[in-house]
């Protein structure tokens, strides 16, 4: 039989601190909220000079039920399948209308742990509490919601502009392209987001980040322009091209060169470029 020889009071101590700072350091392990799980991206918020003509043109595209802000400042909504575009006014330092934001959904979204991990990863948020946003190296913003998201509750049915069909059927994002200044310092910091890439491309050369059914692009910014969120690219149940074209082109649309067929590159009457693909 053999005889164990009891621990000495510290070595006792030194066997639960040593356990008690790898429980410590798992649970931060486990708290953190990066890289978020997504069900993908939902919308886009634009800032134009007539929110509500630029709501109407989207709305005989995609869905001519608008919505707006049950209270001022006015701000109007329209749907695209299960995804949705806010327009706002410009802000007093804009003076060209541009994409502001876009906004993923999370699954078990915690707003104060989700701003405490961003905030430990080096990743800057502007704003209060749930509707904070995170800022990339460029300053383009990227908002988080909650699943199921979709249209806020102070959001309320506003004009039904046409009692015809939409151009399109619209599905929801396909993806989402930004135009940053330094390409692997953005990639650096969409990584502590959404984890590591999933591919990239040439001609032209994109970084690509998976976020669900969506994806998230980068591209260097074109010189001579400043980096923005360039375009959202949106499915759609299937088209035929000359009728769309022919109709969003009386809209006012204009369209622009796209090297893929799949594809109908559009810019709208603001010079905002969107993209629509089968």
């Amino acid at each position: 039989m053999h005889r164990f020889a009891h621990p000495s009071r510290r070595q006792t101590l030194r066997v639960m601190g040593t356990g008690v700072a790898a429980w410590i350091a798992g649970g931060a392990a486990q708290a953190s909220e990066l890289p978020i799980k997504t069900s993908g991206l939902e919308h886009i918020s634009m800032q134009v000079p007539d929110q509500e003509a630029a709501a109407k043109f989207y709305g005989r595209i995609f869905d001519p039920q608008l919505f707006q802000e049950r209270d001022p400042p006015p701000r109007f909504y329209v749907k695209v399948g299960i995804s949705y575009i806010a327009f706002g006014g410009l802000a007093a330092n804009v003076k060209v209308a541009i994409i502001d934001h876009f906004c993923a959904v999370v699954v078990d979204y915690k707003a104060q742990e989700m701003r405490k991990s961003l905030d430990d990863a080096g990743v800057p948020m502007s704003g209060q509490g749930g509707l904070g946003m995170a800022s990339d190296p460029d300053g383009l913003r990227l908002q988080f919601l909650a699943v199921p998201a979709g249209l806020a509750r102070t959001i309320i049915p506003s004009s039904r502009i046409s009692q015809d069909e939409p151009a399109i059927q619209a599905i929801g994002f396909d993806h989402v392209i930004l135009a940053v200044s330094d390409l692997d310092r953005s990639a650096a910091h969409y990584r502590k987001i959404f984890g590591m890439e999933i591919s990239r491309t040439k001609k032209p050369d994109r970084i690509w980040f998976a976020a669900a059914k969506t994806r998230l692009g980068l591209e260097t910014v074109a010189t001579g322009k400043a980096p923005s969120i360039d375009h959202v690219c949106i499915r759609v149940a299937g088209f035929d091209r000359k009728t769309v074209v022919d109709k969003i082109q009386k809209m006012g649309a204009e369209i622009a060169p796209s090297n893929d067929e799949s594809l109908l590159r559009f810019k709208d009457p603001n010079g905002l470029m969107m993209e629509l693909k089968a």
